[in-house]
This record gives structure tokens, sequence and C-alpha cells, in this order.
């Protein structure tokens, strides 16, 4: 999809108990600033929501209401399924830039795609997607090596640790780092402010280590 995500999947939870959970759905943390009135709360993807079309226990057309991301259409289908429901969800609209920040899209949407899973089937919101993303302090690019450093931005771990355009992202924090995927686990997890941790980078032919603080 140019535009925007998809995904579909088959839960054991009949269609309208499907649609319940839907209609129910509330934010997974109380930092979560909740829906207004005549809003829905999207699960998975955790924010409010416009609606424009809405089908009981068939379809939910909505925009976004909030950043980040806001004013993409997201669609929810139900279907019955020979073994409960079949959902399929699509996120569209993400306009100019879609196609540089994809990489970064994609390692959310990945989490927001498997607890709209767990939500339908356990009825359990998990809220993998929420979790804060810590800066870097540089522009990355995806390349057949690995992850390549773009621009650096001063007073940022990037920044203290020496990292230039052009050096190739090796290990941080001891893992290894491909993929923005990779790096995203890690800025939304292990590594925040006030954390010191460790790169190593190859810049020409050689290889170099250096730590910094977030």
């Amino acid at each position: 999809m140019k535009d925007g995500f998809e995904t579909t999947f088959v839960v054991s939870t009949p269609r309208g108990k499907a649609w319940e959970l839907l209609v129910a759905a509330q934010p997974v943390s109380d930092a979560l600033t909740p829906p207004g009135e005549g809003q829905w709360w999207i699960p998975a993807i955790e924010g409010p929501a416009d609606p424009i079309e809405v089908i009981p226990e068939s379809r939910l057309r909505c925009t976004k209401a909030a950043e980040p991301c806001r004013g993409t259409e997201i669609v929810i289908t139900l279907e019955d399924d020979e073994s409960g429901t079949r959902i399929t969800i699509v996120q569209t609209g993400f306009g100019a830039g879609f196609a540089e920040q994809r990489p970064w899209l994609e390692a959310g949407w990945f989490a927001i795609a498997a607890d709209f899973v767990s939500f339908f089937e356990r009825g359990i919101a998990l809220g993998r997607h929420a979790a804060m993303w810590w800066d870097l302090g540089c522009d990355v690019f995806e390349t057949a090596e690995g992850l390549v450093v773009g621009n650096v931005r001063v007073a940022t771990f990037a920044g203290r640790a020496g990292l230039q355009r052009g050096d190739l992202i090796v290990q941080l924090a001891g893992a290894p780092v491909l993929t923005v995927r990779d790096l995203s686990i890690l800025i939304r997890g292990p590594l925040h402010l006030g954390v010191k941790s460790s790169v190593r980078y190859l810049r020409g032919n050689t290889v170099h280590h250096a730590t910094a603080v977030f």
C-alpha cells in the first residue's frame, strides 16, 4: 500500500462480541486523554477518532483526531468467519513524507497489528505502540549494510557520542542494530533520558566505540 498499512487476521471471538469490545474501548493508560463527545477510542493505535461511517457489527470508518498521524483514515471491518471473526484494519492518508517515514511507521504498525489481535481475541488492550519513543539524535537510513547515519543533532546521544553522517551503526547498547525496527525496540525500552549507553559504529574501514548519555 503506497500511503498506508493494512492487516487482516481471524479471531475466535464472535462478530457481535468483537464489535462490543470496539464500542467499549478506552485508553490503555490514564496518561492518555480519553475520547471527546461523539468520538471513538481506537485500541492498539491508542487514539481518539471522529466517526465517518458506522455500520454496527460490520464497519467503522473514522479519522484520527490527535497526533501522531492526525487526520489519517482508519477503517475497521468485521466479517463472519467459520472459526470466529475476520477483521481487517486499514490506516491511510499519511500524506507528504510518507515514503521517508515509512520504516519508522512500519515499526509502529508492527506493534499495532499485534495489539489489535490481542484486543479482539482476549479483550485486553496492551498499548505496546503507546510506549515513549526517545530520540537517538540523528536521522538514519536503512541500507543493504544496515543503518547509516544522516543529519546529527547537537546535545543528543548521537551528537555526544560523536556520530557523523555516513557512519554505519553496528551495535547499540550491546545489541546488533540492522533496521529501524531494531532501533525502535531499544529507544522505546532500555534506552531513555538519562541512561548512559554504548554505540559501536563503522566509519570508512575503521570500527569505533563510544559511550554517551541519552
